[in-house]
């Protein structure tokens, strides 16, 4: 429809456009590698976390207090633990939170994960053919109140769980990029 000169589409061949040129935008080669890529795999599915370390927030700490997910800690010098409950192991985490030998207070999870919170700060070629190295802080995302973002993964710096890296992550080319594992 033409109305002063100006000519006025529908916002739905406006949208289909724009889909159509961001389809194309992301074609390529499957083997194309970017941090894009990379972060879209991350994001791409659940995947399976085993025996990865997630740092709580103070505030997220409480609230697991108050809905019964871990018992309030007990002290035992300038480490404690809050024991888990039958509420938090439903919710994946696998083992008691520790408080005080780190910054923030952390906890095991073990199952499969929606991961976000994704920001890749470098990758490299890994020592196989067709796989790359991946440094991303990335988060498992905990479908409850308390975690109302994703729950950051520590990384390992020598040898060590620490939470101040971001965690590496191994990616194959198997016709397609895949996540492979966190790498410890």
């Amino acid at each position: 429809m033409k109305i002063s000169g100006i000519v006025r589409v529908p916002a739905a061949l406006t949208i289909a456009v724009f889909l159509v040129i961001g389809t194309l935008a992301g074609c390529g080669s499957p083997s194309d590698w970017s941090q894009g890529k990379a972060a879209a795999v991350i994001q791409g599915g659940p995947v399976k976390l085993d025996a990865e370390y997630v740092i709580l927030a103070e505030n997220e700490f409480e609230c697991g207090v108050q809905n019964d997910l871990w018992e309030a800690p007990a002290s035992s010098g300038t480490r404690s633990t809050a024991r888990l409950a039958q509420k938090g192991r439903d919710l994946k985490f696998s083992d008691d939170v520790s408080i005080g030998d780190m910054r923030k207070p952390y906890v095991q999870i073990r199952g499969d994960f929606s991961l976000g919170g994704v920001d890749v700060s470098g990758d490299k070629d890994g020592s196989e053919a067709g796989t790359k190295l991946v440094d991303a802080k990335v988060g498992a995302i905990v479908q409850h109140s308390c975690f109302p973002n994703p729950l950051p993964i520590m990384g390992v710096k020598k040898g060590n769980f620490t939470q101040d890296a971001p965690p590496t992550l191994l990616f194959r080319l198997n016709g397609n990029w895949e996540l492979e594992r966190f790498v410890h």
